[in-house]
């Protein structure tokens, strides 16, 4: 009787421990199913808290702040170069105004010429008995009723520029561009003279007209002071204290013409 109470009471305990132990394992499964949930939980939570850090208002401020200073940075570039151009142009511009002279050159020949009388001289399209001659008139009258003439000789016809008054063209014994005035001239004889002593003579086109050769061209800023011949009309010495005459601009061009 003990003996079966006995083995009914260990059937009963062995039952217990079992179901004891069946209970305690589904307990441990849960809080482990509960642990990895909670770290998946944990897992995902951050993954949204990224999320709305990147969506983090703050974040795209302050990537539009980026943004705008980049933009602003580049209208700055955008105005120094625009600053930059400007400065260059005028530059540019003083430079061209630095390379013009034609206004100092103005403004010598005014001082140089003042005093002297200043003539006039129509375009002259008819040339001289010989091709080396240019011959015109010019106003005012400086004498009485005689004529009064320009005379140019060109004994070197080729087309350029030449300097009067200065070098071979300083002296009417050796010039090769000549340029003189007479007043009241009869016969060839005149009752004055007046010989280069400054200006530019500019031969612009060469060209045979009646198997003459003749040429176009200008002079400008001319100065001429009186002088007088001597040896034979060979040379010219110019005269102390003698008067002189000027001439802004002159013209010529006889090649569309014949000689008289």
């Amino acid at each position: 009787m003990k003996s079966k109470n006995f083995i009914a009471k260990f059937v009963l305990i062995f039952l217990l421990a079992v179901a004891f132990s069946v209970v305690s394992c589904g307990s441990s499964e849960e809080k482990d199913n509960k642990t990895s949930f909670g770290s998946g939980s944990d897992e995902d939570t951050d993954d949204d808290a990224d999320t709305e850090n990147d969506n983090d208002p703050a974040d795209s401020a302050s990537d539009e702040d980026a943004n705008t200073t980049q933009d602003d940075s580049d209208s700055a570039d955008d105005s120094d170069s625009a600053n930059n151009n400007d400065g260059d142009t005028s530059d540019s511009d003083t430079a061209d105004g630095d390379t013009d002279t034609s206004d100092e050159t103005d403004t010598d020949f005014e001082k140089e010429a003042e005093g002297c009388t200043m003539i006039e001289v129509p375009k002259i399209t008819i040339g001289g008995a010989y091709a080396d001659e240019v011959d015109g008139y010019f106003s005012p009258a400086m004498g009485d009723a005689n004529i009064d003439y320009i005379h140019i000789y060109l004994y070197n016809r080729v087309e350029g520029e030449y300097e009067l008054g200065t070098g071979k063209n300083a002296t009417y014994a050796n010039c090769s561009e000549c340029v003189i005035v007479t007043v009241d001239e009869a016969e060839a004889v005149a009752n004055e003279y007046y010989f280069q002593t400054s200006g530019t003579l500019k031969i612009t086109k060469v060209a045979t007209v009646d198997e003459v050769e003749r040429t176009s061209g200008e002079i400008r800023n001319l100065i001429l002071k009186q002088a007088e011949p001597v040896d034979h009309f060979e040379d010219m010495e110019f005269i102390d204290n003698g008067k002189c005459v000027a001439a802004k601009i002159i013209e010529w061009d006889t090649t569309g013409g014949s000689g008289y």
